[in-house]
């Protein structure tokens, strides 16, 4: 593919080189600046100073779980509402695509994909149009739009996350155990899982990328 010319600073989030690599000879250096961040933080502090930058980023990380990651894409548009993201992954789990696929200003790119789609992720994302690619458009739910979930939905999914089960949620939150049970069900139901599915997404989220 051949290098396309952009304007304006991006931030590159991704723990393999080699990617780092390919994203940066994508990128025009006569234009524009590039910055590799390992670490959320660093992100958020790029874009306290300047936000009108674009942000290309797996969901994978060395150094923070993909549920911490997942929550930063998801709450960044109320602290910096100008930056565009472009999120380029591997992951191919449906809850976690739906749950980003809810963002309408999200560009979301599979690895698997051509890397043509990246230049056209990008421009869409600058517009705050997103964009989705051909293999996440294709793990995506069909039918009817998947519902946002509630903080308390949010919560629970965080502490099943850290490896609480229902019944210590219940007494964690001091809500009764049918409450926290519906909850469950009720983020199941939104993302379109089986109980399977379910786990696979708790799974998931509290993976941190390994090299191979």
């Amino acid at each position: 593919m051949s290098k396309v010319i952009y304007e304006g600073d991006f931030i590159f989030f991704d723990p393999s080189p080699l990617v780092r690599k390919g994203l940066q000879t994508l990128i025009d250096p006569a234009y524009t600046r590039t910055f590799n961040f390992q670490h959320l933080k660093e992100i958020g502090v790029a874009l306290d100073s300047n936000e009108k930058q674009t942000v290309i980023m797996e969901l994978y990380s060395h150094s923070e779980n993909l549920y911490d990651v997942i929550q930063f894409i998801l709450t960044a548009r109320v602290f910096w509402p100008e930056a565009a993201f472009v999120i380029f992954t591997d992951i191919t789990h449906p809850g976690i695509l739906a749950i980003l696929a809810m963002e309408p200003h999200l560009s979301l790119v599979s690895k698997r994909d051509a890397l043509d789609c990246l230049p056209t992720a990008i421009s869409a994302a600058r517009d705050m149009q997103g964009y989705r690619s051909p293999s996440i458009q294709s793990q995506l739910p069909l039918g009817e739009p998947i519902q946002p979930l509630s903080h308390s939905e949010w919560r629970i999914l965080a502490l099943m996350t850290g490896g609480a089960d229902p019944q210590r949620i219940a007494q964690v939150t001091q809500r009764s155990y049918k409450t926290v049970s519906t909850h469950k069900l009720n983020i199941m139901r939104k993302l379109q899982l089986n109980q399977a599915d379910f786990m696979r997404l708790i799974l998931v989220f509290r993976t941190r990328y390994t090299p191979l």
